[in-house]
């Protein structure tokens, strides 16, 4: 039996075998990279969402720390320790109005004892204390563990109507608060603690700010269980899928009862919507809500249909065309170079994308493949870009020194941009310069500069990039590579920008001028940069201030402490002196009587700026108390000390001050070296100087005394 045959000129049948082989590859190629496509576009979403989501973290934390910080500082006070001691109600009220003034952001402050009751409450009368202040387990186990904690709980309106009645109008049945409890400890004993709540409900805060650093949404849902779990913060947006109050979507509720983070898209008041969400516990570790960032999916597959189904469909049309007309030359070198691109596309669809392919029929096969070739390119160069911008993002969350980020972040831009130079500048705002803080490459020391000034001035000054071929002045950026120096082929000038605020600028040069794809790197670059650095800053100032005299700028008695135990250690050690100078302002008492405190100040002021004009850098200068002030010398002789107090003195009685009649405020000073002089410990050395200088006092003022011993009980 024979089967039917169909007669057909063999041109039709070629046009026939062609587009038929066309058509086969064409659909699967779009079906591929559609999917393919809309795949890689979701993980990438669902990266930056997740990303987003660690920032959204980062941000829900950072009011926390700072208050965290403060009562730091405030806890090694002895002055508060013993109010909590003395239980001094009103004393502690005053100091909660006064750190409430200090954080306007925090809504709560209360002084509890060791049992766990209301010593005082700032925005409440005196009556309303001695109630049991209960929050989860956070603050039962700051008293007994003596640690600072920071949870997150859900509170009644009957416990925020104890602290203030306005406070509780800011919510309906329950509200979430951000708490920080943190102890106040007198000689390894808890004796209390301070507590600070941050309300939450109904505050865009979180959502503003971490919509303005990541263009991401933010939702903040709270209840007693997820079943009963309602948003209590958003951003104050104008179109939001995100409506106060509403219910925690079925969905992530399900995930989120399960102590799960949901990672997904779902639908959102009929919007579509890309959502990485992760459950809140509080103290007890129940879970009371959930943190989630959002963004619209719906732009997905329209990206996709747009930038694919657009393309290949015209494609499509042009190769039928040159079909037709290339039937009868177009035979044998068809189905080679189709089996070659449906193996390399297969290939890519099971995640190798290191393929391509080598198609040289000189036709349309010769272009797919090299469009085939540009687009497998294409997707290793993006999945590069977001294995190097993960990178960045790990590495500036891993640290807050701001030392060592510099020279972190210096590196990765270095690395990614392919560059042989980089500096770091920081903006001095006092100073209205930039200090070279960091570099690597340079031949030399960089000096600072002023706003304007080159280059680096004129980025900062205009807050633009500025890409620059070779120096303007011979010798300005030169690169050194170990055997040789050669100048830049192109250097980049990338201010480093927060919220509007210049923080410094990044300058990286290459041998080489910088390709398409690094140049579109330095603003991602030196956004993520800049937030970090923000942070990072912030970090520094607030150690700063922990260990700093807010009036002299000096260091404060807390760090002469520390660093006294270390350079005692050390001149053990090594055998070598150390010297304490103790100074006192003669007659502050008169001044401050006569003139004020305020004058008081300014001499106190100034004998600062004295002491540090005469310090090496390995010294200590720092305030004792009142107006009293020490010097902690290394591997300093006594000899040496009596000359650099000399200067000191002769300094402080030469400055005179007009509102005092032209008359200086001299000082008093006392100096004790060991081992010229006999003690056991750090504290027996301070007596010695001490002696000394009330000597000094008792003998005339404005002089020097050198200690020749203190007399021991028994001696």
């Amino acid at each position: 039996m024979k089967l039917p045959f169909v007669k057909m000129s063999v041109g039709s049948k070629t046009l026939i075998a062609l587009s038929v082989v066309f058509w086969i590859p064409v659909i699967g190629l779009s079906l591929i990279l559609f999917f393919s496509f809309r795949h890689t576009l979701y993980d990438d979403a669902l990266t930056a969402s997740t990303l987003h989501l660690k920032g959204a973290k980062g941000i829900y934390d950072e009011r926390a720390h700072i208050v965290e910080g403060l009562l730091a500082e405030k806890s090694d006070d002895t002055k508060i320790q013993q109010l909590f001691i003395n239980k001094d109600t009103k004393a502690l009220q005053s100091l909660l109005l006064n750190l409430g003034r200090l954080n306007s952001y925090v809504d709560i402050w209360i002084a509890v004892d060791d049992k766990q009751r209301a010593l005082a409450r700032r925005d409440t009368d005196l009556k309303n204390i001695g109630d049991l202040v209960k929050i989860g387990d956070a603050l039962p186990r700051t008293l007994a563990r003596g640690e600072a904690i920071i949870s997150t709980e859900l509170v009644t309106k009957e416990f925020l109507l104890r602290e203030d009645v306005g406070l509780a109008k800011k919510i309906e049945d329950v509200g979430i608060v951000q708490f920080i409890t943190y102890p106040v400890d007198h000689n390894d004993n808890t004796v209390g603690a301070i507590v600070a709540g941050i309300i939450m409900t109904g505050d865009p805060w979180l959502g503003n700010t971490t919509y303005h650093r990541f263009g991401a949404e933010t939702a903040l849902f709270a209840g007693e269980n997820p079943d009963r779990a309602v948003l209590h913060s958003t951003a104050s947006l104008p179109r939001s899928v995100w409506t106060l109050g509403m219910h925690m979507p079925d969905r992530l509720k399900q995930e989120i009862a399960l102590g799960k983070p949901y990672y997904g898209i779902i639908d959102i008041a009929g919007t579509n919507t890309l959502i990485a969400s992760e459950p809140i516990k509080d103290s007890r570790n129940r879970i009371i809500g959930a943190l989630s960032v959002s963004q619209p999916a719906k732009r997905l597959s329209t990206i996709v249909i747009k930038n694919i189904g657009l393309g290949l469909v015209i494609s499509a049309g042009i190769a039928l065309i040159l079909a037709l007309i290339a039937t009868f030359f177009v035979r044998a070198g068809v189905t080679q170079p189709i089996g070659q691109l449906l193996k390399a596309m297969n290939s890519v669809k099971d995640g190798d994308i290191d393929v391509g392919v080598d198609i040289r029929t000189g036709d349309e096969f010769d272009k797919l493949g090299e469009g085939f070739n540009s687009m497998a390119e294409g997707i290793r160069e993006r999945e590069e870009r977001l294995k190097k911008h993960y990178e960045v993002t790990k590495l500036l969350m891993s640290t807050l020194n701001l030392e060592g980020l510099l020279e972190t972040m210096l590196k990765i831009v270095m690395d990614i941009t392919e560059s042989q130079i980089g500096i770091v500048y920081l903006y001095e705002e006092s100073e209205n310069m930039l200090a070279p803080i960091v570099s690597f490459g340079t031949p030399s020391e960089l000096s600072p500069l002023k706003m304007e000034e080159g280059f680096p001035g004129m980025a900062a000054k205009d807050k633009t990039t500025q890409i620059v071929k070779t120096p303007m002045r011979e010798g300005e950026q030169v690169i050194e590579m170990g055997f040789a120096k050669a100048p830049p082929a192109e250097t980049a000038y990338i201010p480093l920008i927060h919220q509007d605020r210049i923080l410094g600028v990044l300058v990286v040069g290459s041998v080489r001028e910088y390709k398409k794809e690094q140049r579109l790197l330095f603003d991602f670059l030196a956004n993520q940069l800049s937030i970090a650095l923000d942070n990072a800053i912030m970090h520094h100032k607030i150690q700063e201030l922990s260990i700093t005299d807010p009036l002299t700028t000096l260091y404060n008695r807390r760090y002469l402490n520390m660093r006294f135990v270390e350079e005692w250690a050390r001149c053990l050690r090594h055998k070598q002196p150390l010297t304490v100078i103790l100074s006192d302002v003669d007659n502050f008492k008169s001044v401050n009587d006569t003139y004020g405190h305020d004058r008081g100040d300014d001499v106190l002021r100034d004998l600062s700026q004295i002491f540090k004009r005469h310090v090496r850098k390995e010294d200590v200068a720092a305030r004792y108390g009142g107006e009293e002030f020490v010097l902690l010398l290394t591997n300093c002789s006594s000899a040496d000390a009596a000359v650099l107090a000399e200067r000191i003195r002769a300094e402080a009685e030469s400055t005179v001050y007009s509102w005092m009649d032209n008359k200086p405020a001299t000082i008093s000073i006392g100096i004790a070296t060991f081992p010229d002089i006999e003690v056991e410990n750090p504290e027996e050395l301070v007596q010695a100087a001490d002696h000394a200088m009330y000597k000094a006092k008792l003998t005339g003022k404005n002089k020097i005394e050198v200690s020749t011993g203190i007399d021991k009980p028994g001696a």
